[in-house]
Parts: structure tokens; C-alpha cells; sequence
């Protein structure tokens, strides 16, 4: 029971990261397509201060991942009787 519980709430943050991920992504792509002053250093600031919001956010998501993921355990294999079949 504590690992359902546990994996709802991992499930619930997860789900909320990849919000927040999709969310910053998209910002960046719209700051990608727009046109810009190739000279201006404003534009560039923007572009890297967003290309690092999308990847902290996405770094946050990839964690909360792998820690749902690590506390699922494997299956058990199957202990198998010897075939009486020649």
C-alpha cells in the first residue's frame, strides 16, 4: 500500500514537470521562431536565459522520473518445473 501511495504522489509531481516543461518549452520555441535583430544581445540574453529555464525544468521532470522508475521493482522470474516432455 505504501508504495501506491508513494507512486501517486510521484505520478502527481511528475505530471506537474512535465507541465511546467512543456510550458517552457514551447516559450522557447516561440522565442526561437520569432524574428530577430541578429546584433542585438537582448535577443540572445532571452534565448539563453530560456534555453536554461527548458532544460532546469526538464532536468526536474528527467528526476522524478528515474525515482518513480527506481522504486518500481522487477518481477519475480518464474520458477520452472522441469518439462516431463522428451
Amino acid at each position: 500500500m505504501q508504495f501506491l501511495e508513494n507512486g501517486q504522489v510521484l505520478l502527481a509531481r511528475m505530471d506537474k514537470a512535465f507541465g511546467l516543461y512543456s510550458h517552457e518549452a514551447e516559450k522557447l520555441s516561440v522565442l526561437l521562431a520569432q524574428t530577430r535583430d541578429p546584433s542585438s544581445w537582448t535577443s540572445y540574453h532571452d534565448l539563453l536565459r530560456q534555453r536554461t529555464v527548458e532544460l532546469v525544468a526538464y532536468e526536474q521532470y528527467r528526476k522524478i522520473q528515474e525515482e518513480l522508475f527506481t522504486s518500481i521493482n522487477p518481477p519475480k522470474p518464474e520458477v520452472r518445473r522441469e518439462s516431463s516432455v522428451s
